[in-house]
């Protein structure tokens, strides 16, 4: 019965206990599971309110966002969103979350931090400094010095981040688990694939 459910699912039947279960049709054309969509939005969301209440704290909110306006706003969480999406995507394509061993899921999110600490930096270099470098105002080898030490904090807090966000995910997954009934003998907190 579970050789036909894999099979109607679409699942790699060679996929290890340690190894995720892989879809039949390759890691770039399966669309993007509800669980990752959720812990993205949720590592998201909660990754920018704690960055709003610490520059309310500092009282710097006022004039970051005396800045800023509602498209750019916007722009900047749906870009670090989808950052978000992409790294939560491939930690899943790599480390089943319900059968991984914790120090795992953490290595791997570790990495996927740092990748995405640089690609949001990329991100805003590109935004912020490429009219600015077109114009002339600031020297190429200045803003290289500063992207190369940018990137390499960057990375540090990615990191960070990502080793944070591992740990929630395991637990918000768990809990998820813990509190929503079962439907047969697989989790309603799997994803289900037809």
């Amino acid at each position: 019965m579970a050789e036909d459910q894999s099979g109607r699912m679409g699942v790699d039947k060679t996929a290890t206990e340690g190894e995720p279960a892989r879809s039949a049709e390759g890691g770039d054309g399966r669309p993007v599971s509800l669980v990752t969509w959720t812990l993205a939005t949720f590592d998201t969301a909660l990754f920018v309110l704690l960055g709003i209440l610490a520059a309310h704290a500092s009282g710097g909110l006022a004039d970051l966002l005396g800045g800023l306006n509602t498209l750019v706003g916007v722009a900047v969480f749906c870009y670090l969103w989808a950052l978000f999406v992409l790294a939560v995507r491939w930690v899943h394509s790599r480390v089943t979350l319900g059968n991984a061993p914790l120090q795992t899921l953490v290595l791997h999110g570790v990495a996927a931090g740092c990748a995405t600490g640089v690609a949001f930096l990329l991100g805003l270099f590109a935004v912020a400094l490429v009219p600015t470098i077109q114009s002339g105002g600031v020297r190429l080898q200045a803003v290289l010095v500063v992207l190369l030490i940018g990137a390499g904090v960057a990375a540090v807090v990615g990191g960070v981040v990502g080793l944070l966000a591992s740990l929630l995910d395991t637990a918000a997954y768990g809990l998820a688990g813990y509190l929503l009934p079962e439907a047969g003998n697989e989790q309603v907190t799997e994803p289900r694939r037809q």
